[in-house]
């Protein structure tokens, strides 16, 4: 009886998400942070970031992000030459 209440719970919980989160906006999301605005920085180095507003979150290709949304957060994507291929909010 108690394993059955275990794997009962345990399955339960794998189930909680089905979809993969990635922390990013949704494509038709509002534009909260002004991503519109520094879309030109896209395809130059990500020095170039360095002069946007707090708060911003630079990551790559291998680099570990929390799935956390923050709506006013500027997420300036690097590929892995450290060039701006992507900025979103979230």
């Amino acid at each position: 009886m108690r394993y059955s209440i275990f794997i009962a719970l345990l399955l339960a919980g794998c189930g909680a998400s089905l979809a993969p989160t990635t922390g990013s906006a949704p494509a038709n999301a509002p534009d909260t942070c002004n991503a519109a605005a520094y879309q030109g920085l896209i395809g130059q180095d990500a020095a170039s970031s360095l002069a946007l507003p707090e708060p911003k979150r630079l990551y790559g290709p291998n680099d570990a992000v929390t799935s956390d949304f923050n709506a006013a957060r500027l997420n300036v994507q690097l590929d892995d030459t450290d060039t701006i291929i992507a900025v979103t909010c979230g």
